[in-house]
This record gives C-alpha cells, structure tokens and sequence, in this order.
C-alpha cells in the first residue's frame, strides 16, 4: 500500500484505539446506559479529526462521479431489506426466542433514543465510509477497498466478543464485511458527504431492524449465523456488481458535496 494512505490509515487506526478506552472510561464516570449509546463509537470521529487535522486537503480521494438518488442506492437498499426478511424468516422457521423489543425497555423516550442512535451511526460512518473506503480506494479495487474497510470496521467492535464466543464474533465481523459491500454499491463515486450520509441511514436502518426485530439476539452462534448468512447472500451480490467498477484514479483533496 502506497505510502500516500498507508501513514493516514495507521494514525487513524491509532488515535482511534486510544480514545475508545478513554471514551469507555467517561461512559462509566458519567453513568450513562450503554443500551441507549456507547461513546466508544466516537472513536472513529477523533480518528478521522486526527488525520484531517494533520494531512487537511493532502488526503487522495476518489472522483465524484455521480450524486443523488440512483439504480446502486436503491439496490443496495432493497439488499438492506432482503437481509433483514432472509433473518427474520429464519428466526421464524428455527423457532428462535429473539422477538422485539419490551416496550419501555429502550432506556429512553423512542424518539430521544432513535436521534442518539443515529447520531452514534454517523459517528462511525465519518472515520469508516468517510475516510477510510475512499482512501483505499485510490489504491485498490471498490471490492477489496470494501473487504478491508469491512474487517477493520468489524474488529473495531472488540467489545462484542467480550460478551460471546469466539465463532459468534468471527460471525459478526463476517457480517460486518457483508455490511461493507452494501454500503460500497451505495457510496462508491459520491462525494465524501453523501457517503457519510448514506451509509450512516443505511447503518441505522440496519441497526434499528436487527433491534425492532431481534432485540438484538442473545449473542449465540446461531443468532450471528443466520445474519452472517442473511447479510453475507446480499453481500456477496453487492460485490458482483462492485466487480464491474474498475479501480477509481485518485485525485487529491476533499470531495464535498
């Protein structure tokens, strides 16, 4: 990997993994429930602040090549939706205990607890669809580009395994880098922001529909199997089609909207 990313994407990796402990640390000091927000997602904003702080317009990014609503926005929504429907028939055909959520059990009013839910999707977003795919991509394919930022992004989540088995995280992160290639058809050729701002809606939809739906498992195996499996078919789609695009040429500078 060119040196041009490799420095950006080492310092985001390592401002990011000393301030999610120390974020982890305020969390416990301020007594905030970490079913309604985990300040840790915020990690990946001081990374990405770091490295614009540090590199401003020198970052190369790919070229804008198309903007608004299209035919790869709404595939890789209708692919959002057919992985959600393809866990849920599961659950239902395995006779599975994950149901929705009790009502009161949010830890938080509904609408306060979806605006901090979406604001923590954001928050991820900007250091991994906002920074991070749109740098590998000046040097590697979308797909790969995707595969890479996918198991960073899912290792990222350390904390899961803590509270699962060994197999249940590898599943989630497999899941995660399924995830990746959904929001690499959405984003690849738009502008920073529009990447930010689709991938964090489709985050959330994600996020909301595995917690609407599941209450978010019970952490089995089988549970992060049937969404490996469900958001890995939609996934492995979405990757055929990204294998059409070739390797964008890079281009220094911000894209904005």
């Amino acid at each position: 990997m060119a040196r041009s990313i490799a420095l950006p994407i080492l310092v985001f990796l390592i401002v990011s993994a000393v301030a999610s402990p120390v974020l982890a640390w305020v969390q416990n000091v301020a007594a905030l429930d970490p079913d309604v927000i985990r300040l840790t997602v915020f990690s990946t904003v001081v990374g990405a602040l770091g490295v614009w702080a540090v590199w401003r317009r020198r970052l190369p990014y790919p070229p804008v090549e198309k903007s608004g609503v299209d035919r790869s926005l709404l595939l890789a929504l209708a692919m959002c939706l057919a992985a959600a429907a393809i866990a849920w028939g599961l659950a239902r055909v395995q006779g599975a205990p994950w149901r929705p959520p009790a009502p009161g059990s949010l830890g938080a009013p509904l609408a306060v607890f979806l605006v901090v839910q979406l604001v923590g999707a954001a928050a991820e977003e900007i250091g991994w669809r906002g920074l991070i795919q749109p740098l590998l991509e000046t040097k590697i394919s979308a797909v790969a580009a995707s595969l890479v930022t996918g198991a960073l992004f899912g290792l990222g989540h350390f904390y899961v395994a803590f509270g699962v088995a060994p197999v249940s995280f590898g599943l989630f992160v497999i899941m995660a880098i399924a995830i990746s290639m959904i929001l690499a058809l959405a984003t690849v050729g738009r502008s920073l922001w529009e990447r930010v701002l689709i991938a964090t809606l489709i985050h959330f939809l994600i996020n909301m529909a595995t917690l609407f739906l599941f209450a978010d498992g019970d952490g089995s195996v089988l549970y992060f199997a049937d969404l490996a499996l469900a958001f890995g078919v939609c996934g492995a789609v979405a990757a055929i089609l990204l294998r059409r695009r070739p390797a964008a040429t890079s281009s220094t500078g911000t894209a904005v909207a």
